[in-house]
């Protein structure tokens, strides 16, 4: 059997790594893995079985065009051609599409020879972007055009920043004709919530299933560090927190009335902070910059007695999975998929927009002087969590299919 992955990055990012971790275990069961993407922090000579789409140049035209014409995954009709002359060389019996959204690809060329070829397709929602008008989300903004005909954009300059045209009607009507064209098309959805969304799309015709994603439950796990000492906290209940998350406009009366609601002896460690961002934190929030090394995050999140995540939209959430595999507690908004591992078992999910909910949560979360909230976001994250588990179900959706 043959598989190929098509996503925007590989080895990098949550999706890059993903492919990555189903590539390889592809490979361990025996199963010739293919993958093609767009740019990878890893050399194509290491991996195997890798096809590079397109070069830098066709990107950032492809970008400059979106831009101007409103469409995205319209262009790079040149490096799309490559592509299925690779895909007609390599003959695969399933096509896994992840992100396809990165001004890389021409998507309605890919389904066109897809559908003609009668290959399997899997297509993967990480997003919502594969049943919209080019919206990622749209919780946000409260829109449902997208179950219908879209138009009208609210996120017109958001997601995929259109400046001039509002495309989005006829991107939803070209998403329902390429991708219902395909016969043997198999609907992922992330998270319970994605794929009960997707059912009530076009999409809602084919099969549609959930997939969790998986973390590697060996690596993000409980480990000792010295950075309390480091940091000047080690007798601080410490929160932690995403900048880009907290730092949104929606969410800087949260922060206040949250910083001013904790006791007195809490802080909050706030990830991702820009040296504008530092200016205008409360005193009780430590700023650290983007940490990009695995490393450095599980430490972090090892360290952390809470994890607190303020996402108002999102398809399902690796950051608060990997915190609760390192034992931390997370508490989250009840909205959309990201409170799918939370609510009950590995912390707490409060109503969207809450500040004092947040507050009563993270003093819930504190009172819990047994641990036994932290042994059970590990127990829970090894048991339903771990991509070992949750990957396989992807070789055995490739193995009844192909």
């Amino acid at each position: 059997m043959k598989v190929l992955q098509i996503n925007a990055v590989y080895g990098v990012g949550s999706t890059g790594v993903i492919v990555r971790d189903i590539h390889e275990m592809c490979m361990k069961k025996g199963i010739e893995s293919y993958v093609a993407y767009s740019t990878s922090n890893v050399s194509l000579e290491e991996i195997k079985n890798g096809y590079q789409i397109g070069n830098a140049l066709d990107k950032k035209l492809h970008a400059i065009l979106c831009r101007i014409n409103g469409k995205q995954a319209y262009f790079s009709r040149g490096s799309t051609k490559k592509l299925i002359k690779h895909i007609k060389e390599i003959r695969p019996d399933v096509v896994h599409l992840h992100n396809l959204h990165s001004n890389y690809i021409n998507l309605n060329m890919l389904l066109d020879f897809l559908g003609k070829e009668g290959i399997a397709v899997v297509i993967t929602l990480h997003d919502c972007w594969f049943f919209t008008g080019g919206c990622f989300h749209y919780t946000s903004v409260g829109c449902d055009r997208w179950k219908k005909e879209c138009g009208n954009c609210p996120k017109k300059k958001k997601d995929t920043p259109a400046y001039f045209l509002d495309k989005s009607a006829r991107i939803l009507a070209d998403r329902k004709k390429h991708l219902g064209s395909i016969k043997k098309l198999t609907v992922v959805g992330v998270s319970k919530w994605i794929t009960n969304e997707a059912k009530s799309t076009f999409l809602g015709e084919k099969e549609c299933i959930t997939i969790s994603n998986g973390v590697d439950t060996d690596f993000f796990n409980p480990c000792a560090s010295d950075i309390r000492r480091e940091l000047g906290i080690e007798d601080k209940f410490v929160i932690m927190a995403i900048a880009n998350k907290w730092l949104l406009p929606i969410n800087r009366e949260t922060l206040k009335i949250v910083s001013e609601g904790i006791d007195a002896d809490s802080v909050i460690v706030m990830i991702g902070c820009s040296d504008a961002d530092k200016d205008r934190l409360p005193a009780n929030v430590i700023p650290l910059s983007f940490v990009r090394d695995r490393d450095r995050m599980r430490i972090i999140y090892s360290m952390a007695d809470v994890f607190v995540n303020c996402t108002r939209e999102e398809s399902f959430s690796l950051v608060n999975v990997e915190a609760q595999a390192c034992g931390t507690p997370t508490i989250t908004y009840n909205n959309t998929g990201a409170c799918e591992t939370v609510d009950g078992v590995c912390g707490f999910a409060v109503e969207t927009g809450n500040a004092n909910a947040l507050v009563e949560a993270i003093k819930l979360v504190k009172s819990d002087t047994t641990g036994e909230l932290s042994t059970r976001c590990r127990e829970h994250m090894r048991k339903h969590m771990d991509k070992n588990k949750n990957y396989l179900k992807y070789i055995e959706l490739y193995e009844r299919l192909g």
